[in-house]
């Protein structure tokens, strides 16, 4: 019983981590597209590329989530020391990402809400 335990929070685990890397890879391809897309249709750098990380750093995010799910699952079965330090680490690493991210983000937010604002100001001006 025991070994079969064993074995499925280790198949569980590669999935997540397999996860993690598609989620990864995926979030790397999309901002890509949005890269090119943006800069071929002529928006101004600082949209794009504020776009960009926007985007990243939200699959990043989820992808850490993932991380951490597949390292909570292998230490919950056999915790070892080595184990222990890695779901911290891990851990401590994702909650500092996720709160400048997070704070980075809403700061995103409110410079794209206050560039809208200047935009529609703009085009009342010009009517």
């Amino acid at each position: 019983m025991e070994e079969a335990l064993h074995a499925s929070a280790h198949l569980l685990s590669q999935l997540l981590e397999a996860a993690t890397l598609a989620l990864l890879t995926l979030g790397a391809l999309h901002a890509l597209w949005n890269l090119v897309a943006g800069l071929l249709q002529r928006h101004s750098p600082s949209e794009v590329a504020l776009d960009v990380w926007q985007g990243l750093s939200r699959w990043t995010m989820v992808g850490l989530e993932f991380l951490l799910a597949a390292d909570l699952v292998s230490t919950v079965v056999s915790p070892s020391w080595d184990e222990l330090g890695r779901l911290g680490t891990i851990a401590a690493i994702r909650t500092v990402l996720g709160f400048f991210l997070g704070r980075d983000l809403e700061t995103a937010r409110k410079i794209a809400r206050e560039n809208a604002e200047l935009a529609r100001a703009n085009q009342g001006e010009r009517s």
